[in-house]
């Protein structure tokens, strides 16, 4: 099976090779990594003698995540040394920036998914466990990690639906392939039912939650400073307007919120309302920038070093790893990749912050979530989908007024949200007592 897959997946990159080294040269992307990625690693990340955990996390979302889990390994096992590997160029810089204080050059791209490589950086590292986070599935390097007698654990495990319908079909291959971990932590029931109809046993999968709802001091000090440095430059608590931050927005969503920001300035009371735009995907950034300042409004990016004054009517948040923070100066919250079919973004960030939530007719990646927000009246959500702009604006422009002039309403929403972030709590700690078990016993052969 390892020799199919490698010979496919090897032939796709040579096919690949092509489109890579073009959208590297335009997009400034893969390049500065394919050293890396190709297994030779800086010696920085050469074993040490300590024991070592490797833990693997996609893009920023993902790496993000770990903050928690991080933190209570390095409490756990003070003498355990943590490298952390990355896919992308963002979740790279996410990773260089909060996870230095674990050790200095720590952080490195993950390898190609060929033996070869895989063994390449294994013999660096050298490992005893390694933790890949959300459904990172390498059969190479999972199966080289295993041949060596390290324990391989998938941590925040979530199989999406749309994802389910895929992976079926190469269940025969994926059996194999789940041999190779000691465990699989899944985040949901559902996440635990579907890893097992793909071919997964059984007696490998628990449910562990969803440990990016755990919050620790480390990450409040974070937020403190982020808070401090977003305020100044975006004049966030210099006026007492109304501000509605829409996180995580994709493509064709920041024109409708745009057009919804235009109706809510024409309610009495509601005239100096701000929006803070945050988009998704790092690219977007100043095309969405370009895209308000040619709707005829006054954009203040956060990047931009000068103070902020409170006259900028939309502000756009174009750094890495702040959004969350941004969620606590929310008068109202709006949640991406609603609007259009992609299924949603957490909604449990704002959630931290008692924030009141609105979200479009598109939640199919968090089904579990969004009905206990439902059912507990901690979240708006309008019904109108993509195809009916009008109806969406006009919608959205209702719940978003409703909230902005109803104080009692805001507050009982918002506490219904973190009702459900807070019985969420304690994921990080089941999954650290599980990894405890499995660590110990791989350092002991």
């Amino acid at each position: 099976m390892y020799f199919l897959y490698s010979l496919l997946f090897g032939s796709w990159v040579l096919f690949m090779t092509p489109y890579f080294l073009y959208r590297a040269k335009r997009h400034q992307k893969y390049l500065p990594a394919l050293k890396q990625r190709m297994g030779n690693l800086p010696d920085s990340l050469k074993a040490d003698g300590r024991p070592t955990i490797w833990i693997h996390s996609c893009s920023v979302g993902e790496t993000l995540s770990v903050q928690p889990l991080a933190h209570a390994l390095a409490e756990r096992f003070p003498e355990a040394r943590l490298v952390f590997s990355t896919i992308t160029k963002t979740g790279q810089a996410i990773a260089q920036e909060r996870f230095a204080k674990y050790g200095a050059g720590n952080s490195f791209y993950f390898p190609i998914d060929l033996a070869s490589i895989a063994n390449k950086v294994l013999d660096h590292i050298q490992p005893q466990m390694l933790i890949t986070i959300d459904t990172e599935i390498w059969p190479n390097v999972l199966h080289e990690t295993k041949k060596r007698g390290a324990a391989v654990v998938m941590v925040n495990g979530r199989i999406s639906a749309q994802s389910f319908q895929y992976y079926r079909w190469v269940r025969p291959l994926l059996g194999p392939v789940f041999q190779n971990y000691n465990l699989l932590l899944m985040k949901s029931r559902e996440d635990a039912e579907r890893i097992q109809q793909m071919g997964a046993s059984p007696a490998k999968i628990k449910i562990s939650g969803n440990i990016k709802y755990d919050r620790n001091l480390v990450e409040k000090e974070v937020s403190e400073v982020q808070a401090s440095a977003m305020d100044h430059s975006l004049a966030l608590t210099a006026t007492d307007a109304p501000l509605i931050v829409a996180g995580s927005t994709h493509e064709s969503e920041e024109a409708v919120l745009l057009d919804v920001l235009k109706r809510v300035r024409q309610t009495p009371g509601l005239e100096a309302t701000r929006l803070l735009l945050v988009p998704r995907h790092p690219e977007r950034f100043a095309p969405v920038a370009l895209l308000a300042e040619r709707a005829g409004w006054r954009v203040k990016r956060r990047s931009d070093p000068s103070p902020g004054t409170p006259d900028a009517g939309v502000l756009v948040l174009d750094t890495l790893g702040e959004l969350a923070t941004a969620y606590q100066f929310a008068t109202v919250v709006f949640v991406g990749g609603t609007l259009i079919p992609h299924g949603g973004q957490s909604i449990m960030e704002p959630a931290v912050y008692a924030k009141p939530i609105v979200i479009g007719p598109s939640m199919k990646n968090f089904p579990q979530i969004i009905d206990d927000f439902i059912e507990r009246g901690g979240i708006a959500q309008i019904s109108a989908d993509e195809t009916d702009r009008e109806a969406q604006t006009a919608q959205l422009t209702a719940a978003f007024v409703t909230l902005l002039l109803d104080a009692d309403a805001r507050s009982a929403m918002g506490k219904a949200a973190y009702s459900v972030f807070e019985g969420s709590q304690g994921a990080t700690q089941f999954t650290v007592d599980h990894l405890a078990a499995i660590f110990e016993e791989a350092m002991a052969k």
